[in-house]
């Protein structure tokens, strides 16, 4: 090895003193101004002299020259690295981790073997093609597991994460979910099941899932707000009854599709033109706002069974009896066939329910949901399965992306859909309802050409079979014991749209209606002023006529009604006494718009000096602030006074039974439903079939001779005539003889009867009639009003319309 030259030290101290000794000589020129300028050039001169020759002899020394430079770079990238800002991170294999406002939660057992992740937050500058694909409010994450394989869990995981309550605007919006990113980062999918609740911390939103993704985010779409329950799409009058769907994990079967810039539409239009059809609607994928939130935890605290099934199910039997004047046929679909028969199971009194189609409705479970034998199939590779399993290696990947797609599909509900589950146990005993015409269907075909007959995952997958299954369900699962099944060749997510099974459902819903001219509206004028239709309708018994005027108006050019304003007050309800206006809905009781009772509110109404409504567990009569409580009971219809409440309580055989709150039967009445009225002066009971003045114990029924659809559905009394609508929207009038004459089929509002002054005010799901009984002469508003009628009453001179737009508020007379 060649000897290293020794550096003489003392050159190096002697180089470093030019600065001192250029100091010297600046100072020696500042004593001599005449030649400042030269000494100022000659000073310049030597101190580039002297640097030159520093790094001329540094050079020479290449190993302190090298010794050095590598210092100063080391220096330099040590002061970059200490300076970037930490990348926060944390590992975690089970139980809960917090990264930036995330709180990830690994249950034990999730992995059948052991198994870690990464959780960290993505540097923004590495992620701008990532946030442009979304509005994400919230860092990207990236969880790496150790083994770099994303495996399917045996249990869901768990995402949290806190944000400002700004982000939402309200306790009804779901603007919030979290979202998985593509591979290439550039498309994010929603995370089905995503919540929004609050703790002491704040707000968050919360998901879960099975198969953890490489990249996650919470993003924002302002301005949405959930929708839930009974949701009209499109209307049409008929006396045919409407179309109700209640669609499951696929969206496609609702056929609902709504716009800011076009009116609702559904494609089951096509298939029931004559019918207006209704969608039920609940968050089985979107995210649940806060107020959906809180309700299900209230109703888990005072339920014993903590299924969201059940939940639902709750929640539709209050939807039906808002809806208690409507005669529904309905088509279920998947866990929307559950809901609705623990629904109709768990609630005998809802009577407007004609005919149930359930399609690939598993009552009996199945094995698609189960994430312990998905991951069976799920963490293998595609190659070595299908040697494993003898199916072609095509099929094995299809299988993997289908069993990961359903079971995060249902993730909130998926325990409940496992065979021999504790909710499909219960189901399975509960009463079924004979009175109820009933239909099973399901396909034949797995969807996507999978079909794993004569596998080993046969006995696995019985509905991955063809002609054993249709993806979802079996033969075996797909109905109960005393349910007709009919199967269709297509798979459970195709087969519904098919020729021969809307041929099929148009024959089961099929329903025969009297043959009655149309009633054209469309060619009116503001007023018909010279024209006047006179309807003769014949007293049966007596031979005598009745006759009504029938004058046609708009609402903005006639002189008894006029629109007064809007009120932006919450609630589907609505009652008035005393000037004070309550709505209530699923949320509570709101007076003047101020929600006074935070519990599920049902059946408010007008009642002897005072207003009535009812909760899961008592019915309540309150005048102002005075409120007397009573013992609530199942029923058709309540109400309550200050001194006694009275229930309509469905028997067997088309009876009703009007009982007070000691069991004391009142009055049985023939029917297949009841409601409890007061009309401002009486007390009515009515059913479909009859109408009882309690008062005065006189009964009134409807002839046989009117058909089913021209059924009852409200009822008052205006001097000695008893005035009811009808279902088929006509008009019944009953002298205090117990003759009756028929008039206005087809276009009589059918919601409820109210008295205003000389008026009586019959109002309908969009349009209001007045009817002048003592001049016989029916003044009908033929424009809608504005929004969807929920609910309707009277005070004094004001009509009060609760609407999907608000409350409304018009002037009588």
């Amino acid at each position: 090895m060649p000897k290293i030259p020794k550096f003489d030290f003392s050159k190096l101290k002697g180089i470093l003193k030019f600065g001192k000794e250029t100091k010297k000589e600046s100072t020696t020129s500042t004593e001599a101004p005449s030649k400042g300028k030269s000494s100022g050039k000659k000073g310049i001169k030597g101190l580039l002299e002297k640097i030159k020759y520093f790094l001329s002899t540094l050079w020479h020394r290449k190993v302190l020259f090298f010794t050095l430079v590598g210092a100063i770079v080391l220096a330099i990238i040590l002061g970059i690295l200490l300076s970037r800002p930490k990348v926060p991170e944390a590992f975690l294999s089970e139980g809960t981790q917090t990264v930036e406002n995330l709180i990830i939660s690994i249950p034990p057992g999730a992995f059948p073997y052991e198994k870690s992740f990464k959780v960290r937050v993505v540097p923004g500058n590495s992620v701008q093609g990532m946030v442009s694909s979304g509005n994400f409010v919230s860092p990207i994450y990236e969880l790496i597991p150790n083994d770099g394989r994303y495996d399917m869990a045996t249990l869901p995981i768990k995402v949290r994460y806190y944000f400002p309550s700004n982000l939402i605007g309200s306790n009804d919006s779901n603007a919030l979910a979290f979202a998985g990113l593509s591979s290439d980062g550039k498309v994010y999918n929603i995370i089905p099941g995503s919540f929004i609740d609050r703790d002491s911390q704040g707000y968050f939103v919360e998901a879960s899932f099975f198969v953890v993704p490489r990249w996650l985010g919470v993003v924002s779409v302002p301005g949405k707000v959930l929708q839930t329950g009974i949701q009209e799409v499109y209307r049409v009058v008929s006396a045919y009854p409407p179309l109700l769907i209640i669609p499951g994990s696929d969206a496609n079967f609702a056929g609902y599709y709504q716009s800011a810039k076009v009116t609702p539409l559904s494609t089951w239009q096509g298939v029931f033109p004559d019918r207006s059809i209704y969608v039920y609607k609940y968050p089985l994928n979107d995210t649940k706002s806060y107020n959906y939130t809180r309700a299900f935890r209230a109703f888990q605290q005072s339920e014993p069974t903590q299924s969201p099934i059940v939940f639902e199910a709750e929640h539709l039997a209050q939807e039906l009896k808002r809806y208690s004047n409507v005669q529904f046929d309905v088509l279920a679909h998947e866990v929307g066939g559950l809901i609705l028969y623990y629904c109709l199971a768990m609630h005998p009194e809802i009577k407007n329910i004609r005919k149930v189609a359930y399609v690939s409705t598993p009552f009996y479970g199945t094995n698609v949901v189960d994430p312990r034998l998905a991951t069976t199939v799920y963490a293998s590779k595609p190659s070595a399965a299908a040697l494993l399993y003898n199916l072609p290696e095509s099929i094995v990947a299809t299988i993997q992306g289908y069993l990961k797609s359903y079971i995060e599909a249902i993730n909130i509900y998926y325990s409940d859909l496992l065979p021999n589950s504790e909710f499909l146990k219960r189901l399975q005993y509960l009463p079924y309802r004979s009175d109820i015409p009933t239909i099973a269907y399901m396909g034949n075909t797995p969807p996507l050409s999978i079909d794993v007959g004569g596998s080993l995952l046969e006995k696995f997958y019985p509905e991955l079979t063809l002609n054993l299954g249709d993806g979802l369900v079996t033969r075996n699962s797909a109905r109960l014991p005393y349910m007709t099944l009919k199967i269709f060749n297509g798979s459970w997510n195709d087969f519904y749209s098919s020729e021969p099974f809307i041929e099929e459902i148009k024959k089961f819903f099929a329903f025969e209606i009297p043959q009655v001219p149309a009633y054209k509206d469309d060619m009116f004028a503001e007023r018909v002023r010279s024209e006047k239709e006179r309807i003769l309708e014949r007293f049966i018994t007596s031979g005598s006529t009745e006759g009504f005027y029938v004058d046609e108006w708009k609402i903005g050019d006639n002189p008894y009604v006029k629109f007064l304003r809007t009120y932006n007050y919450p609630g589907t309800q609505v009652a008035v006494y005393g000037g004070i206006v309550y709505t209530a809905d699923e949320k509570g009781l709101y007076v003047a718009g101020t929600r006074v009772w935070e519990e599920f509110v049902t059946g408010l109404k007008e009642t002897i000096e005072g207003v009535s409504y009812g909760t899961q567990r008592k019915v309540y009569y309150r005048k102002l602030a005075d409120t007397v409580t009573f013992e609530q009971t199942p029923a058709d219809d309540f109400i309550a006074t200050k001194d006694y409440a009275i229930f309509a309580k469905p028997r067997g055989n088309n009876k009703i039974d009007f009982v007070d709150n000691t069991g004391n039967v009142l009055a049985t009445l023939q029917g297949v439903y009841g409601r409890v009225i007061y009309d401002g002066n009486e007390l009515l009971f009515v059913t479909n079939r009859e109408v009882y003045r309690y008062f005065y114990s006189i009964k009134y029924t409807a002839p046989l001779g009117l058909r089913n659809s021209y059924d009852i559905t409200y009822a008052m009394v205006a001097d000695d005539y008893i005035i009811a609508t009808t279902r088929a929207y006509g008009l019944l009038v009953f002298d205090k003889m117990g003759r009756y004459a028929y008039v206005g089929e087809g276009w009589i509002g059918n919601l409820g009867l109210y008295r205003s002054g000389n008026f009586i005010v019959a109002v309908g799901d969009s349009f209001i009639t007045l009817i002048d009984f003592s001049a016989k002469r029916i003044h009908r508003i033929v424009e809608d009003v504005a929004g969807i009628v929920y609910d309707a009453t009277v005070w004094e001179d004001k009509l009060y319309l609760m609407t999907s737009e608000g409350l409304l508020i018009y002037k009588i007379g």
